[in-house]
């Protein structure tokens, strides 16, 4: 039994018939991701979490730490196409080493980045605020 093929060659893709521009297989072709600072910002805050000893950044007044750390550290980012700048405030947990620390932090927030966002090329400052304990602090009455 004979069948015929239809010859399918130079026709039109469904995506062209249906009136869309088709750029074809290129990806650099497609068009461009932009990755809002906001989204870096979060992924550095969660893999600074992920960090035993590393904890949110304490509040200061006029340069004095008050209270221990907060949930989060204090994240802010700027992108520019596979490449970001991010500034991390935290604390650390006493006796923690202070550049163990930060050795891990860094780490881990720019493996999340290449991982999770596409980021290839991210620099990493790191501001201590506090050490901090995990013991109230006593108060002594003079």
């Amino acid at each position: 039994m004979n069948r015929e093929v239809p010859n399918t060659r130079g026709a039109p893709t469904p995506s062209a018939a249906a009136g869309f521009d088709v750029v074809g297989d290129d990806p650099g072709a497609r068009g461009r991701l932009t990755i809002a600072p906001r989204v870096v910002e979060r992924v550095a805050q969660r893999a600074v979490s992920e960090v035993d000893s590393a904890t949110g950044s304490a509040t200061r007044v006029l340069g004095i730490a008050l209270g221990s750390g907060g949930d989060r550290a204090r994240v802010s980012a700027t992108v520019h196409a596979d490449a970001a700048d991010v500034t991390v405030e935290m604390s650390v947990t006493w006796p923690a080493s202070v550049r163990g620390v930060t050795e891990q932090v860094r780490s881990r927030v720019v493996s999340q980045l290449r991982d999770l966002v596409g980021i290839q090329h991210a620099h990493v400052a790191i501001r201590v605020t506090a050490l901090v304990t995990d013991e109230p602090e006593q108060r002594r009455v003079s």
